[in-house]
């Protein structure tokens, strides 16, 4: 089989890339293995710039998410717990972010031409780039976009290097219901264990995230799920007990980059290019954004008769995407730091910082402004 561009993948990024990439004109098929997704209890929330992205390419989520309206940020401290509120009005904005169930999104994604099958080998050449798959065929393209994730085989294949930075925190991530309706406002915590974040989803659900140490995150995992349920109720109660709905998932934070995203025919977008911890909601929304700018990169370039797979073509992406990226990682960097740490002084730091922000409207609005667009 030969084809304009394969995507590589079988998740939300691969799909949006795939249906955007086909309205540049091109012969575009996704490769992966099929999932079911129903039970997947993972959620995403999509900033207003991602929202709108996807609008753009005929996708409405609206239809299954659940509109967050308000974050109220809480942190205890010497001065005793100092909390602002945040609104979509402060922003301009209709909604802080659309929160969706995994599967709900999967679901509003038109459907793609998808080979079915493992990938198992991607070997690049001047001309294409061939990849075999586990059910014994081969697809040639002349470009590949990896969007298989942090173990990228693509990636790997293409010499494309990432770096990676250990945060020296642990994330415990659960869906859970809620006893109380959460009425659409998303609650984040930093006390004296790290930070606790509740993300609204339906009437009664959210993802619940909490980061902290390592060995923290670790001794918490060994009680039974009704002693943890009691210990997160304990530190966030403004919906009543904290219920899990869920299977529960525990990793190490780290931040990741790829200084050169593109070579041998092989561009990396979305985990596959950069790691981000669930800080800030700004994982999946920086997938949407690769995958715009690689749509209007490879439609100029069709337009204009270029070979989408040459290097002078894909030399043009990291210019237009890398500053972004590294700049929402370093603030991502910056506020784990301080956020996720209950030391005096990070403490300190973060009472006087929120009560400064509450003092001026217009910093809290370019704030805001600037990371939900």
């Amino acid at each position: 089989m030969l084809v304009d561009i394969a995507v590589i993948g079988n998740g939300p990024t691969a799909r949006l890339a795939t249906h955007a990439l086909c309205e540049c004109g091109a012969d575009v098929v996704m490769i992966g293995p099929d999932v079911d997704r129903s039970a997947d209890p993972r959620t995403t929330a999509l900033m207003p710039s991602s929202v709108d992205a996807l609008d753009q390419l005929g996708i409405d989520v609206r239809t299954r998410a659940t509109p967050l309206l308000d974050l109220r940020i809480e942190t205890t401290g010497p001065f005793g717990i100092v909390s602002e509120l945040f609104t979509a009005a402060d922003a301009g904005e209709a909604f802080l972010a659309q929160n969706l169930f995994i599967r709900d999104l999967m679901a509003v994604m038109p459907d793609v031409r998808q080979h079915k099958a493992t990938v198992t080998g991607v070997r690049t050449s001047a001309d294409s780039v061939r990849i075999e798959t586990d059910d014994g065929r081969e697809v040639r393209a002349r470009l590949v976009v990896a969007a298989d994730g942090l173990q990228s085989l693509a990636r790997e294949a293409a010499g494309i290097r990432m770096r990676k930075k250990p945060l020296g925190r642990s994330a415990f991530c659960v869906p859970v219901r809620l006893e109380r309706p959460h009425e659409r406002l998303c609650i984040e915590r930093y006390d004296d264990t790290g930070t606790l974040t509740l993300i609204p989803v339906a009437e009664h659900d959210a993802s619940l995230i909490t980061i902290a140490a390592p060995d923290e995150i670790a001794a918490l995992a060994t009680h039974s799920d009704e002693t943890i349920e009691r210990k997160l109720t304990r530190r966030q109660d403004t919906f009543g007990h904290i219920g899990f709905a869920g299977q529960k998932a525990i990793f190490p934070l780290a931040l990741g980059f790829t200084p050169q995203p593109a070579r041998e025919r092989v561009i990396v977008i979305g985990e596959s290019a950069h790691i981000a911890p669930p800080i800030a909601a700004q994982g999946w929304n920086m997938s949407v954004r690769d995958i715009m700018t690689l749509k209007s990169l490879l439609a100029t370039a069709t337009a204009n008769g270029d070979d989408i797979g040459s290097q002078e073509v894909l030399d043009a992406y990291a210019p237009r995407r890398q500053l972004d990226v590294a700049g929402r990682l370093s603030a991502i960097g910056a506020l784990a730091g301080v956020a996720t740490r209950p030391a005096g002084p990070q403490k300190l730091i973060r009472q006087a910082g929120l009560a400064a922000i509450g003092q001026f409207s217009g910093l809290k609005r370019g704030l805001m402004r600037a990371g939900l667009r």
